[in-house]
């Protein structure tokens, strides 16, 4: 074989404790990712449950809120499944694998130094004078088993290399995929969200409450006297302006007069 076979066992057995890394680590994002989300939405049924005589800002901020945090939750954990369902049990075939190739690699090179102890033990027999046909025929035949063992052990390997750099990229690309979904999903969902708390009108709930304890020309009156303040200061901001306009006019003209 070309492959340098004991270099590549080496390797097998540096993917394995490698792949079992990325196997832990994969767990461990599933279940904390889960663990959150449980207490996410325990938060979110609570703030749900807030009461408030505001219908209208407990509909919007705090009801609208939590359930749309929620449906978010849902989302984030059928993404974060398919670590479950695809990338982890990818990663138990990728090590079963490589400790296959290993195993082999290991019955190669038993046979190969099988051989060798074959073809020393014929030169010695043969030195001695004892017929050495049936020791040839055998070890002809045990050459004929270690070439196709070969020969399938680089398709092997082949295959086994294929295989960790596919991997390595559905496990990056997934990662990357989930986190991208997720982040799409959540600026589309809480930018609506945003939108409708941002919307609200506190005077529209505020108002019925005032009816309630009768005073409900209250809000009203407030709000007609705030218009008529913010009319009274554009008035006396058109004022200052005219009025700065000419003096300008009264200072170049006494210049001109001076000149």
């Amino acid at each position: 074989m070309s492959i340098d076979v004991p270099k590549f066992q080496s390797k097998t057995e540096v993917e394995i404790k490698n792949y079992n890394t990325i196997k832990s680590v994969l767990s461990k994002l599933y279940d904390a990712e889960i663990e959150l989300m449980k207490k996410r939405k325990e938060a979110f049924s609570e703030i749900k449950n807030i009461k408030e005589e505001n219908a209208e800002l407990r509909d919007i901020v705090y009801k609208n809120f939590s359930e749309t945090m929620d449906a978010l939750e849902n989302t984030k954990n059928d993404k974060i499944s398919k670590i479950k369902t695809k990338l982890i049990p990818n990663t138990d075939a990728y090590i079963n694998e490589a400790k296959r190739t290993k195993q082999n690699i290991g019955n190669y090179k038993s046979m190969k130094s099988s051989e060798i102890s074959q073809e020393k033990k014929i030169e010695e027999l043969k030195k001695s004078g004892v017929d050495i046909t049936q020791s040839k025929n055998e070890l002809k035949s045990s050459q004929l088993k270690t070439k196709s063992l070969g020969q399938s052990l680089e398709d092997q390997i082949m295959k086994y290399e294929y295989d960790r750099i596919d991997n390595n990229k559905l496990i990056m690309l997934h990662l990357i995929n989930y986190e991208m979904a997720y982040h799409a999903k959540a600026i589309e969902t809480l930018t609506q969200l945003f939108k409708e708390v941002k919307s609200s009108n506190p005077k529209h709930g505020i108002n019925p409450l005032f009816q309630k304890i009768g005073i409900s020309q209250k809000v009203e009156d407030n709000d007609e006297e705030q218009e008529e303040d913010e009319d009274e200061h554009e008035n006396d901001k058109l004022k200052n302006k005219s009025k700065k306009e000419d003096d300008n006019e009264e200072e170049i003209e006494k210049d001109n007069d001076d000149e």
